[in-house]
C-alpha cells in the first residue's frame, strides 16, 4: 500500500520538479563527444597549451633574470612568543542555488580568537538573510557581496569583543573590483554594495582608531602589479614570486599603494561619514607583499599604511602559526573550516525546502503543479546522494524498499 501511494505520489509531481528529484540518484553522464571534436580539444589542444606554457616560463625567467636585485626580500623566523599574540581572524562562504525560478543565496561568515595553534574563545557566527531573488541577474556577484558585508561586520564585533594583537581577514580587505555596480543593477544590489562599503570602511577605521593591525590573506590572486611595472603585463606576480620567494620570505611592499575605483569608493564613503583626511589615508592607502609560508605558491597580503611598521611581526605571526604543506595560517585555517558552505550543504538546504514545499502540498497550501517553482536551473549541480533521505521526503521509507 505504501510503495502504490509512493508511485502515485511520484506521477502526481511536475516533471521539472521529477527531474531534479530524480538526478540525485543518477549516475554520470556517458562520454559521447565525437572522436573529431575529442582530438582538437585533448590531443592538439593540450600540445598546444603546453607550448604556450613553456613560452610562459621562458618569460618569467628572463624577467627574474632582469629585476633580481630590484625587488627587495626579507627573512623572518619561526617565533613562539610572536605566534603567541592574540589574534581575530575571520572568513565569509557563500553557495546559493539557482532554480528556475529564481535563485536563493545562501552566504555565512565566521570570526574567531586564537593565540598560537588555540581557539580561546568561542566563535562568532552570522548567517545571510534568507531570501528569494527572483529579478536579480548578478546573482553570484551579489552574493558575494552580502558575504563580504557581514564578514566585515563580524569581524567589527570580534575586535570590539576581544581587543586583539592583530587582525586577520581571508580574503582582501577591500571588495573586490567586479563586484562594483553597473549602470543597470538592480536597486536592491546598489543599496547592498553601498552597505558593505560602509562596514568595511567601518571596520578599517576602528582598527586604525584603535591602533591594531589588520592584514588581508590573500590565497587567490590574479593580479599582476609588480610585473606589470616591469613591463611584463602578461605574467601574474605569483609566477614571479614562486622563483623568488622561499621559505619564511617576504617582499617589502610595493612603492604605491592599491589604486582604482573601488579605492576611491572608499575614500568618498570615509568623506561622507565626516573621518579626518589623515585618518582616510592612513587606512585607505592599502599596500601589496607577498610571502611563503609553506610549498605551495606564494600569498599576497594586504597592509593599510598605519600598520606597515608592523609587517615584520605579521609576517612572522602568519608564517610561524601556518603549515608547511599548505602555508595557511592555524587562525585563517579555522575560520575557513568553520565557515565553508559547501555544495553538500547548499543540497541538504535545498532538499529541506522541498520536504517543507511538500508538506505545504499535503496541507492543501501549495498545489503540486506549484513545485515547478523548486526545479533547478538546468545543469545545476548535486553532490548529495542520499537515497533513504530523499524516499523519505517522498513518503517512503526503508520499510518500504523490499
Amino acid at each position: 500500500m505504501n510503495r502504490e501511494r509512493r508511485r502515485k505520489t511520484l506521477e502526481a509531481l511536475p516533471p521539472a520538479f521529477r527531474e531534479t528529484y530524480f538526478s540525485l540518484f543518477s549516475g554520470p553522464e556517458p562520454e559521447t563527444l565525437h572522436a573529431d571534436l575529442y582530438r582538437m580539444l585533448i590531443d592538439e589542444g593540450t600540445d598546444i597549451i603546453i607550448q604556450q606554457l613553456k613560452e610562459y616560463n621562458q618569460r618569467r625567467r628572463k624577467l627574474l633574470n632582469r629585476i633580481r636585485e630590484k625587488i627587495e626580500v626579507k627573512r623572518v623566523t619561526r617565533d613562539e612568543k610572536v605566534a603567541n599574540l592574540q589574534v581575530v581572524a575571520s572568513d565569509a562562504g557563500n553557495n546559493g542555488v539557482d532554480l528556475r525560478s529564481a535563485f536563493i543565496p545562501l552566504y555565512a561568515s565566521t570570526a574567531l580568537t586564537a593565540k598560537g595553534w588555540n581557539i580561546i574563545e568561542e566563535p562568532i557566527f552570522r548567517a545571510g538573510k534568507p531570501d528569494v531573488w527572483a529579478d536579480e541577474f548578478r546573482t553570484q556577484q551579489r552574493e558575494s557581496l552580502l558575504a563580504f558585508k557581514i564578514q566585515c561586520e563580524v569581524t567589527e564585533e570580534a575586535v570590539e569583543r576581544w581587543e586583539p594583537d592583530l587582525v586577520l581577514l581571508d580574503g582582501s580587505l577591500l571588495l573586490n573590483f567586479w563586484l562594483l555596480p553597473s549602470p543597470d543593477s538592480t536597486k536592491e544590489y546598489i543599496n547592498d554594495f553601498h552597505e558593505a562599503l560602509l562596514d568595511s570602511v567601518g571596520l578599517l577605521h576602528y582598527c586604525c582608531e584603535k591602533g591594531i593591525p589588520i592584514a588581508g590573506f590573500v590565497k587567490r590572486t590574479r593580479i599582476n602589479h609588480v610585473c606589470k611595472k616591469f613591463r611584463v603585463p602578461k605574467l601574474r606576480d605569483t609566477a614571479l614570486m614562486d622563483l623568488i620567494l622561499r621559505l619564511g620570505e617576504y617582499t617589502l611592499p610595493e612603492d604605491e599603494p592599491m589604486k582604482g575605483r573601488i579605492v576611491n569608493s572608499y575614500r568618498r564613503k570615509a568623506e561622507e561619514l565626516g573621518i579626518p583626511h589623515r585618518e582616510i589615508s592612513e587606512f585607505t592607502r592599502i599596500y601589496s607583499s607577498y610571502i611563503r609560508t609553506g610549498l605551495t605558491t606564494p600569498f599576497r597580503l594586504e597592509i593599510p599604511e598605519y600598520c606597515l611598521d608592523r609587517l615584520e611581526e605579521i609576517c612572522t605571526l602568519i608564517f610561524t602559526t601556518s603549515e608547511e604543506e599548505k602555508g595557511i595560517p592555524f587562525s585563517i585555517s579555522e575560520a575557513d573550516r568553520l565557515t565553508k558552505v559547501t555544495t553538500s550543504i547548499s543540497n541538504i538546504r535545498t532538499l529541506m525546502i522541498y520536504s517543507k514545499a511538500l508538506d505545504l502540498v499535503r496541507e492543501g497550501e501549495m498545489n503540486m503543479q506549484d513545485l515547478t517553482l523548486l526545479a533547478l536551473q538546468h545543469g545545476e549541480p548535486w553532490t548529495l546522494t542520499d537515497g533513504e533521505y530523499v524516499s523519505g521526503l517522498l513518503g517512503g521509507g526503508q520499510g518500504d524498499q523490499k
